[in-house]
């Protein structure tokens, strides 16, 4: 299948200060397979230590048919177990802490064994504004939750495909919404949103930080590989990807850069003030 590429490692590079995918799979994010889970790289930056959990046997990293004519296949991949992280939440695999789909850990740390990232605070160098409350179905993010707005308290003009981008943080509450322990929101969930808008100095428009964040409708169930992959992440030969799930998510992932540039940009020029 053809795999999220070069524009999601840009995206987790921007996000986490230069996540690097090993060679063999530079043009493509690097993800994980393992129990019909698919886990992937979450904040970036340098290799870190084997957390000494249990070897996971079946891990497979899916395959990367991003070029034309490509015919790839899943490959195995050494992968490790988190003390203290149940397995279905994140592993360890190529020196990072890969996290499961649908879970909003990448805003927690993963362990005291120094696996994962420190807990972020949305709001930080930004001027708080006004409340707003989204109601909407989720779409898988990267780092953020992208809600299909159905109603909003307050108008929001120029959504992307009528879905607004909200940023969780270690602040945000998640109320009915969690699994093994940890937040959840599965692809399709209809959840109600309670946030704040965040202005960041220089920037054009705003953010939205979610505070509360609970389901408004049916808990969705678990997304398995394929859901999040397609149907032919192995490779398989005639296999039925499901591309328009790949473009969307690789849509979102550029817009997700675009606004991730243009935060990184504003900071910039507050620290050259």
């Amino acid at each position: 299948m053809r795999r999220l590429v070069v524009v999601v490692a840009l995206l987790a590079a921007l996000a986490g200060g230069g996540a690097t995918a090993p060679a063999a799979q530079a043009g493509c994010a690097f993800i994980v397979v393992w129990h019909d889970r698919a886990y992937w790289q979450v904040g970036g930056g340098p290799a870190q230590a084997d957390p000494g959990g249990t070897a996971l046997e079946g891990a497979m990293a899916p395959a990367c048919n991003d070029t034309v004519g490509a015919d790839e296949h899943a490959t195995p991949v050494a992968a490790r177990s988190i003390p203290g992280i149940p397995r279905p939440v994140a592993i360890f695999a190529e020196g990072s802490g890969l996290v499961a789909s649908g879970y909003v850990i990448e805003r927690y740390p993963l362990g005291s064994n120094g696996t994962g990232v420190a807990i972020v605070d949305e709001t930080r160098g930004c001027v708080l504004g006004g409340p707003i409350r989204i109601t909407g179905r989720t779409h898988l993010g990267f780092g953020l939750i992208n809600v299909s707005v159905d109603n909003s308290t307050v108008p929001l003009h120029h959504l992307a495909s009528g879905m607004a981008q909200i940023f969780p943080d270690g602040h945000t509450r998640f109320d009915g919404l969690s699994r093994n322990g940890f937040p959840y929101i599965g692809e399709g969930q209809l959840v109600r949103v309670d946030a704040r808008f965040c202005k960041v100095p220089g920037s054009t428009g705003n953010k939205i930080v979610a505070r509360r964040i609970a389901p408004a409708g049916p808990i969705v169930p678990a997304a398995t590989a394929e859901d999040v992959l397609g149907a032919d992440w192995r490779g398989r030969a005639g296999g039925a990807s499901n591309h328009w799930l790949v473009y969307g998510v690789v849509a979102v992932a550029l817009i997700s850069t675009a606004v991730i540039l243009v935060r990184h940009r504003s900071n910039r020029r507050a620290i050259g003030a």
